[in-house]
């Protein structure tokens, strides 16, 4: 542990950004677990836009395009903005 908080002191944002990521996929599962262990699930369309597997599909991803801003409210940290840096997440 105390390695562990040594390491964060010295990377501070990309080392939460690299444990945050880390955790994504969990987070991705979690999102989905409902809809996996669904018996049936009912779709009503307007007719506009995606029906079907692909509008079930466009509504989990955009949960997880969700995500970056959510934990941002939650560590104030920007893993978009981090991201986009050089050396930050490395």
């Amino acid at each position: 542990m105390s390695k562990k908080a040594e390491a964060f002191k010295q990377y501070k944002e990309a080392a939460m950004v690299d444990m945050l990521l880390e955790k994504l996929p969990l987070i991705a599962e979690e999102i989905s677990r409902p809809l996996s262990e669904a018996k049936k699930v009912t779709m009503v369309s307007s007719g506009n836009g995606d029906v079907g597997a692909a509008k079930l599909t466009g509504e989990v991803l955009d949960i997880m395009k969700r995500l970056p801003e959510a934990m941002e409210k939650l560590t104030g940290v920007s893993i978009t903005q981090l991201a986009g840096k050089p050396g930050r997440l490395g």
